[in-house]
């Protein structure tokens, strides 16, 4: 039978390095690397109150075999066990030694559940967003998985380069097309595109994207979307020291000097994980810049000989074109104490309702146009 010692820290700091080291050769995502995490607690989680719960579990010998990077956060009256990372967080999976892999869905089922029994400072688990499947491996905790969620995301295959890629994802007649706007689009403006300089560089990029998004989302009645500690949080990941780099990479276009738009991914485990994207101005969208944009920041993955390009969550149409495969995410959601069940039942009613609301197309309609009706953005504005 399989030994697991597991053990409770409360310090991300004490784990630091052996983090850092076992994230390079476990199977994870980007979002449970120590960088993503320890931003995350220093600026947006910390703002929320966040205090850390990363379960370890290692073999008789001492090494580790998985590493769950948890927080506790108040939500509604609850003290609530949730993935470190937030709304900004595109996979709840965390670190697992690919040895370890075969067992853990077996051992989380029915050991796992003792961990959580020694948490007694919690009332309710919400463990969002977490794939069925990642990379041919059952997630470890797919016992413990209770409800659907409202997203699926998408992942784009990196293999063969850039020039087999774009012929296997895009028809000979869209090629063309593309090359055609592409050419207007240069004629038309004095186009670069290009990562950042350097950190100052980045940091201006990263407050001008925002901007762009915030007045991009607005259109279709969405607000608030990043506070000032979230974006905080990105900047802290520009601010990490040359050790943990590189985290970022934002690719951007401007025209005639202007910033026309950015990609911004992360880079882990051989691998692209888009974030967020932006749009300036009306001016050039006819020439469809964000596309060209793409197009670009996928030849580049493919240049450093990339795996896949992960797209987040989210269902947009040139997600739906690109991608090679979709992934849909789940929940698990319980409730612990009194309090919890009744804080798990409201949360899984609100869950199932979102997710109804998104994969109809005729709500989720309904919902966009009465958003820019009620924020007197009425279409043809």
């Amino acid at each position: 039978m399989l030994r697991v010692v597991t053990e409770i820290e409360r310090d991300t700091e004490m784990l630091a390095a052996e983090w850092v080291n076992f994230q390079e050769r476990a199977a994870g995502t980007f979002f449970q690397t120590y960088q993503w995490c320890s931003a995350w607690l220093e600026t947006a989680g910390a703002a929320q109150n966040a205090t850390p719960v990363i379960i370890v579990g290692r073999d008789p010998a001492g090494d580790l075999l998985f590493l769950l990077p948890l927080c506790v956060r108040g939500r509604q009256g609850c003290r609530v066990l949730e993935w470190m990372g937030g709304q900004q967080m595109t996979y709840g999976y965390g670190l697992y030694d690919k040895r370890f892999l075969r067992h853990a869905r077996s051992w989380f089922a029915t050991e796992g559940w003792t961990i959580l029994a020694s948490l007694t400072e919690i009332d309710a688990i919400d463990l969002g967003e977490m794939p069925a499947v990642w990379e041919g491996h059952e997630h470890p905790l797919a016992g413990w998985f209770s409800i659907a969620g409202a997203n699926s995301s998408y992942v784009l295959k990196l293999d063969g380069g850039f020039a087999p890629v774009y012929a296997r994802k895009r028809s000979g007649e869209t090629r063309r097309g593309n090359r055609k706007r592409d050419a207007k689009l240069f004629k038309a403006a004095d186009i670069e595109v290009g990562i950042p300089r350097d950190r100052e560089h980045a940091h201006r990029l990263i407050e001008e994207m925002f901007a762009q998004q915030r007045s991009r989302l607005a259109e279709s009645g969405i607000h608030g979307v990043f506070n000032a500690h979230e974006r905080q949080f990105v900047h802290r990941l520009i601010d990490l020291p040359d050790n943990l780099q590189p985290v970022l990479l934002p690719y951007y276009m401007t025209a005639d000097g202007e910033l026309e738009a950015v990609a911004l991914g992360g880079l882990h485990g051989g691998a692209y994980w888009a974030l967020i994207s932006s749009l300036g101005t009306p001016r050039l969208r006819r020439y469809s810049p964000g596309d060209a944009l793409l197009r670009r920041t996928i030849e580049a993955c493919c240049d450093m000989d990339l795996k896949f390009l992960d797209f987040s969550s989210g269902s947009f149409d040139y997600k739906l074109a690109w991608a090679d495969e979709e992934i849909r995410l789940h929940h698990a959601i319980r409730g612990l104490t009194l309090r919890g069940y009744a804080w798990a039942l409201v949360r899984c009613a609100r869950l199932a309702t979102k997710r109804l609301v998104k994969r109809t197309p005729l709500l989720w309609g309904t919902l966009i146009k009465t958003r820019r009706i009620l924020l007197g953005h009425t279409p043809g504005v």
